[in-house]
């Protein structure tokens, strides 16, 4: 390979920073190598796919095949060995940039020490998410999405380290309904519902489709909202200055909805389950 340094080591991928602009700061070279991930491709097949002139792609794959990632042969283009193994490990780092280049300024006002290690490598699993926002209009209420997704579910699993003084009557509602609630709190939550909703957290509590758990973990750095339902994960995380801003992460794709509950989890295997006396 002309001046490029690779190395594979015990299933790694390690390129120099030439390696990595040749693939990355190129949107035709990284889409060429994406498409060629699904199999051999001859060059119409691959300009119609791609939607470029032929005159701005061919230069390109000129770069490519001069690295050996791509070889042409029998009128098709294929990634070579070394290709695939780049493009392979290429996919989930680009997914992962996607995540945080979508909300660039949202995620770097984030506290993201609270998801654990192994989740925050898997954080592309947020998918094509969106943001739900502040609403002016309803300043001291719940956000009516949130409300909204909580409601049409069947299964709710929810952990909160904020507290609103609407949440108490919205679960005790949502389980009255048939709902089954797994709600996790942090210990200063906790202590605000028995101090101040002593009567709806009985009542919450002795419903059959009900759990109450209970994080009495000190000095640990926790998100101020997870919720992972039926079809939705929704995801709530402190600013650097330590504020909930009411911004949510929300995503319905499965793969996400699978993290959120694992997240859940994560904090909920830490807590301790409340029972009624």
């Amino acid at each position: 390979m002309n001046g490029t340094f690779f190395l594979i080591q015990d299933g790694d991928c390690k390129m120099n920073s030439g390696l990595l602009d040749l693939i990355l700061f190129s949107e035709k070279r990284k889409d060429f190598l994406l498409l060629l991930k699904e199999g051999p491709k001859d060059i119409e097949e691959i300009l119609e796919k791609l939607q470029v002139p032929r005159t701005a792609l061919l230069p390109q794959i000129k770069k490519l095949k001069e690295e050996d990632l791509v070889i042409h042969e029998d009128g098709l283009y294929r990634l070579s060995t070394i290709g695939e193994i780049i493009v392979e490990k290429m996919q989930p780092l680009l997914d992962t940039l996607s995540v945080f280049e979508k909300n660039e300024d949202f995620w770097a006002d984030r506290k993201l020490a609270p998801i654990p290690p192994h989740l925050v490598k898997r954080i592309s699993e947020l998918g094509d998410y969106r943001l739900i926002e502040p609403d002016l209009s309803h300043t001291f209420d719940l956000n009516p999405e949130f409300v909204k997704y909580l409601s049409n579910s069947s299964c709710i699993h929810i952990f909160f380290s904020y507290f609103h003084p609407q949440f108490p009557a919205l679960f005790l509602n949502l389980a009255k309904k048939g709902i089954e609630i797994s709600l996790a709190l942090s210990e200063a939550v906790y202590l605000r519902l028995i101090e101040d909703f002593k009567e709806e957290g009985r009542e919450f509590l002795k419903k059959e489709n009900t759990s109450l758990y209970i994080l009495e973990k000190e000095k640990m750095e926790i998100p101020a909202l997870i919720t992972a339902v039926d079809r939705i994960m929704i995801l709530g995380l402190f600013n650097e200055s330590g504020r909930f801003d009411r911004q949510y992460v929300i995503s319905l794709e499965p793969q996400a909805i699978k993290w959120g509950e694992e997240l859940f989890e994560y904090y909920r295997d830490m807590s301790r389950e409340v029972e009624i006396k």
